[in-house]
């Protein structure tokens, strides 16, 4: 087992000089094989295929260049620029309905790292004391890298950048090499604990994983092994941090485009999806030169949706079951993977475990994995079936905070919307409405109530965190929290009225409707 750490990183970084000069302006420089790369290159393919996941943070639906859905403008910026994905959609398929597991980031990656829904993981929010107070910490779950051994020993497993579930490290899931229990703080510094800021040129590690995830394609080459790698990218979460020249040329483009930007967090977020975008081409052109492109599966995608500047046309965003929480960027290429295509068949992030596992030759799922398999959607497109443990989409999200409690659940064209203060719900028809602006509960009642209670059922069946609950748990954390600061000889002021107004929004949240709007009595 290999675990990189900071200062090993430290040593590295004036080797990415040459990398950096194209990072920011093109991609020509990256094109070009290694005379490492050629040798390696030239030695017959291996026959089993590789997995590459390359998974960044909070980039929502519209936060690339490509179109997410073929017949509409509406759905891609024309102001960020994401080539490396454009290459990727022209060589593969783009899924105009794909969802993260949750729409917020650690309950989204135990989903891809289980083949599950977060309800029957019962790791549904960030921050889930209820499931920390039960001892619940899914060590009990057979991970990603697990089931590969388990299919074929001969896999080599890596995992990059940010993990996000600290409950159950990378070490206890299996992985070869990886970057240790890592969150959102590695991404912003160098070292967290003495708050080191990272250099100049390696915003959000963007570069610096690019490196690792390069040296351990390499690696796995020139030994002959097959692989399945991980990119677990930090950006485009906040905080926000891209190369300065990068940054500069957005500056420009907006001025050429007549826009004019109140502060400079617009062309720092549009860089850094530039800046990220970069280390994608790095990975695809690594595929390339080291020979191995034909026997490559790459996934692109985002653990929830956008968290900057809206998500328009989608309603909502990262935090809340609207579509602009969970409705994600998804883009495949790889092997018998139909090339320039698009497939609105509804795909969700814990479908990647299933779809790896017939990847690396296992044995059909049980039940109790909700995900299957998309390889049939990769070679037949819209025509494609998946074969689920659960055939709809289930999401739950009893957050206890600002936003409301919801749960929801997609079949086909249709997505039910699910107080979890109430008995309200609301239906939609996601195929002419994908704003969710048209409750259709009162035309199709019966289509209503079938839906909502095979959420309810289903919710029930696999003991799904109640969002009461979820309100106690936290609610006696905070307690005990303010408990303690109250025994200090000089206890913080500004702390005290921290906890007051947590323990107050606790009580909030028991009244927010679907619309985020108090309910009155």
């Amino acid at each position: 087992m290999a675990v990189f750490n900071d200062s090993a990183e430290s040593a590295r970084i004036h080797s990415r000089r040459s990398f950096l000069k194209c990072a920011g302006v093109g991609f020509a420089a990256l094109s070009l094989p290694s005379l490492a790369d050629v040798a390696l290159a030239a030695k017959p393919s291996r026959k089993k295929p590789n997995v590459i996941v390359f998974f960044t943070d909070d980039q929502g639906w519209t936060d690339t260049s490509v179109r997410m859905m073929k017949d509409r403008k509406d759905s891609r910026s024309y102001f960020y620029q994401t080539p490396a994905l454009e290459q990727m959609a022209r060589e593969g398929m783009v899924f105009s309905d794909a969802y993260s597991p949750a729409p917020t980031c650690t309950p989204s990656r135990a989903g891809v790292q289980f083949g599950k829904t977060t309800a029957r993981l019962k790791q549904t929010v960030v921050h889930d004391r209820l499931a920390f107070d039960r001892g619940i910490d899914l060590k009990d779950q057979v991970s990603i890298p697990h089931m590969i051994k388990k299919n074929d020993p001969d896999y080599v497993t890596g995992y990059f950048g940010k993990w996000g579930f600290h409950p159950r490290g990378p070490e206890h899931c299996g992985y070869d090499e990886h970057d240790g229990n890592t969150n959102n703080g590695e991404g912003d510094y160098l070292s967290v604990q003495n708050k080191t800021p990272l250099p100049a040129d390696d915003p959000k590690r963007i570069f610096s994983i690019t490196e690792k995830a390069e040296k351990f394609m390499e690696d796995q080459v020139k030994a002959k092994k097959p692989f399945f790698l991980e990119l677990a990218h930090y950006a485009v979460h906040v905080d926000h941090m891209a190369l300065e020249e990068t940054v500069e040329k957005y500056r420009k483009l907006a001025e050429e485009k007549g826009q004019k930007f109140d502060n400079e967090k617009t062309a720092v977020y549009a860089a850094m999806i530039e800046n990220l975008d970069s280390g994608l081409q790095a990975v695809l052109d690594k595929v390339e030169s080291l020979g191995i492109k034909e026997n490559t599966y790459i996934i692109f995608t985002s653990d929830n949706g956008g968290g900057f500047g809206g998500n328009a046309p989608l309603k909502g965003g990262k935090g809340s079951i609207w579509e602009g929480g969970i409705r994600v960027p998804t883009v495949v290429c790889g092997p018998d993977v139909l090339k320039g295509s698009y497939c609105n068949v509804p795909v969700t992030g814990w479908d990647i475990y299933p779809t790896v596992n017939e990847i690396t030759g296992g044995r059909p799922l049980p039940e109790e994995y909700d995900g299957g398999s998309l390889l049939d959607l990769f070679k037949k497109g819209n025509k494609g079936k998946i074969p689920r443990g659960t055939k709809e989409l289930i999401f739950h999200y009893p957050w206890y905070g600002n936003m409301p409690p919801m749960s929801a659940i997609r079949d086909g064209d249709y997505k039910l919307v699910m107080s979890l203060n109430n008995d309200e719900y609301r239906l939609y028809h996601l195929a002419e409405d994908i704003g969710e602006k048209n409750d259709l509960k009162s035309q199709k009642p019966e289509l209503a109530k079938k839906l909502h209670n095979r959420l309810l059922q289903y919710l029930k069946n696999v003991d799904a965190e109640d969002v009461e609950d979820m309100r106690q748990a936290r609610k006696r954390e905070v307690e005990g929290y303010r408990a303690r600061e109250l025994e200090k000889e000089n206890p913080s002021e500004e702390r005290l009225k921290n906890f007051e107004r947590e323990l107050q929004m606790f009580e909030d949240n028991r009244k927010l409707g679907l619309d985020g709007k108090i309910i009155k009595d």
